[in-house]
């Protein structure tokens, strides 16, 4: 976040919050732990911009915002964040405007974290995060909703065996046939190496579906497997990143990683396919085969 606020400002300026520390930025949200009412939460601290040429933009990002605090509201997957005892309050830091809540703490560590470290899972670790995230996004599509931004940055893995892997950040969530709440038409949302082809088309929001969602499941696992993001190079211009999601093919995940099951391997690489019609779309189904394979 630019412009990142002073915790203490932070402090003064939300009542009934005990900031302990930092534990994450996004662009636009910091992410504390914090005390609420005596209970360790996460407390996020989302920045709304601001327009005075504009009135909508500040209604269009609060919006947003509502948007993906219903979205975990409603949710009851144990595989998805849940919210946390602090509502939405508004605030103002340093003349910035902020709505600050607060979710459930995660413990554990990001699959991030994890592939940096040289983790690499074995067949059973793998198909069990196939089936938490799955079935996460099978309650968001119910709800006509899709995360857009499923990466290992925003899944948790947890020691909680009823939950061991816990999808974050619903921050560009879409809902399908709603309101348009992205304002810049020519931005895609999501983070660059993990866009999921059809998003490259234009309009693409008319026809998007939960199998966007299936292409970022798929090419998470497929990093989390074999430490590597087959569009991910740092030294790449974006133009040249966009190319290459929407017309190479990775290596098929079995050449990487052999120990794997040939039928997991072959899902995977299903999943990541660039045309949505060539991923499986049942997701009881699709659920049922990853389950299979633990």
């Amino acid at each position: 976040m630019q412009s990142k606020p002073d915790m203490a400002d932070v402090a003064a300026a939300v009542p009934g919050v005990t900031f302990l520390d930092e534990i994450g930025e996004g662009g636009f949200k910091v992410t504390y732990r914090a005390d609420v009412n005596g209970s360790i939460e996460a407390a996020k601290l989302a920045r709304i911009p601001v327009d005075v040429n504009d009135p909508d933009v500040e209604k269009t990002n609060r919006r947003r915002l509502q948007r993906e605090l219903d979205l975990l509201a409603g949710c009851q997957t144990p595989y998805l964040v849940k919210l946390g005892n602090f509502a939405a309050y508004d605030c103002e830091i340093a003349g910035y405007q902020y709505v600050c809540y607060s979710e459930e703490l995660v413990e554990g560590g990001c699959l991030r974290a994890r592939i940096q470290a040289g983790h690499q899972p074995d067949q059973n670790e793998l198909a069990t995060l196939g089936v938490c995230l799955l079935a996460a996004i099978e309650e968001l599509a119910g709800k006509d909703a899709i995360h857009r931004d499923i990466k290992p940055d925003n899944v948790m893995a947890t020691q909680d065996a009823g939950r061991p892997f816990v999808l974050l950040d619903l921050g560009v969530a879409f809902i399908v046939g709603g309101t348009n709440l992205t304002m810049d038409t020519q931005a895609i949302p999501g983070t660059r190496w993990y866009i999921a082809p059809e998003m490259l088309e234009l309009g693409f929001r008319q026809s998007l579906d939960y199998r966007a969602d299936l292409y970022t499941i798929g090419l998470t696992m497929y990093e989390y497997a074999s430490g590597v993001n087959p569009f991910a190079d740092p030294g790449d211009p974006p133009l040249t990143t966009m190319f290459r999601i929407r017309h190479q093919n990775p290596p098929p995940l079995r050449t990487l990683r052999a120990d794997l099951d040939t039928g997991l391997c072959a899902l995977v690489d299903q999943l990541i396919k660039k045309i949505p019609a060539l991923r499986p779309a049942n997701l009881p189904q699709l659920i049922k085969r990853m389950e299979g394979y633990r």
